[in-house]
């Protein structure tokens, strides 16, 4: 259960509500002082929860996930710039103490990329003294919460975020509106485009839902199901694909039978070796789409969603028709 608790205002040190609290780096559209927050129950958010401590990440993912929102839960800082990076999330909650990278040094590194100016991102610490709390707002934090976090704290961020959310440009709104669009283009169609094509190269639009069509078969041919979506897209020499599904009921009983962190852990081995077998098919699949060479390939999943990060790292930056 998660104990009611104030959050400082770091600016003053005086306790606030969290319904009282503005965000301290308005990027368009923070809630502003007297204005009510709207629900978030008509509003599904993109959350990134980033925490060490995995009893205490997954049972807030669980609590985000309760409240209607899309969640994903990575257990340090090192591994959550790349899924942030894939999740592109509407809010970051972020563990400021942990020991690969802590939240300071997270948080400073996201600020530094444009696609992530409209991301809201709250600390959430222990620590109450003073000083952590200017390290976390000039780090780029547009609020703290102090653990044990109350309900209704929670819920005031997330309506606080909804609001932001409404206020951004049209562009950014379409992009967030279709992530998930499920886009497939068989490798044979592809294939045969792109012999009639002058360029005898496939579009970036082609491209992504060729290696949807081929992940979504594998799937299919090998694991004997399918994702609910598949999105991808190009980041310089990254590829990031997205996959929004549901754990099998294998997996879930198998978490079932298990003690929760190892069930976890077994969900997640088991889902990186079917990968891995898949790796060469894969791999043979972007580079042919694409025509770039696959150096590596990495892969993350949330056990609690099922939805899973795969990022292939490219020998260069992909040139489309």
């Amino acid at each position: 259960m998660l104990a009611a608790q104030k959050v400082a205002d770091a600016d003053g040190g005086r306790p606030v509500e969290m319904n009282d609290l503005r965000f301290r780096h308005d990027r368009s559209g923070g809630l502003a002082r007297g204005e009510k927050p709207m629900p978030t129950t008509d509003k599904t958010l993109r959350v990134l929860v980033v925490d060490d401590n995995r009893d205490g990440a997954d049972a807030l993912g669980l609590l985000l996930e309760e409240l209607g929102n899309q969640v994903h839960v990575t257990y340090g800082g090192a591994k959550a710039l790349e899924v942030a990076t894939a999740f592109r999330p509407d809010l970051m909650l972020v563990d400021l103490v942990m020991p690969d990278m802590d939240g300071y040094g997270l948080v400073t590194r996201v600020r530094q990329f444009p696609a992530f100016a409209q991301t809201r991102i709250v600390a959430i610490t222990g620590q109450k003294d003073e000083e952590h709390k200017v390290s976390a707002l000039k780090a780029g934090c547009d609020a703290i919460l102090i653990k044990p976090v109350a309900l209704t704290d929670m819920k005031a961020v997330l309506a606080s975020v909804v609001v932001s959310v409404a206020g951004q440009s049209p562009k950014r709104a379409k992009e967030r509106a279709s992530p998930g669009a499920e886009r497939r283009l068989p490798i044979e169609e592809a294939r045969r485009i792109r012999k009639e094509r002058k360029s005898r190269t496939l579009t970036q639009a082609e491209s992504e839902a060729a290696i949807c069509d081929g992940i979504i078969r594998f799937q299919e041919e090998y694991l004997g199901w399918r994702s609910e979506r598949i999105h991808t897209h190009f980041i310089k020499d990254l590829l990031v694909v997205r996959i929004l599904g549901v754990l099998t009921l294998a997996e879930r009983q198998l978490g079932k039978s298990l003690s929760p962190e190892k069930g976890r852990d077994l969900i997640k081995q088991v889902r990186k070796q079917l990968l891995e077998l898949a790796r060469p098919m894969l791999e043979s699949l972007v580079h042919e789409v694409i025509g770039v060479k696959v150096l590596s390939m990495h892969h993350d999943i949330s056990t609690m969603t099922g939805e899973e990060v795969v990022i292939f790292s490219l020998a260069d930056a992909p040139s489309f028709g």
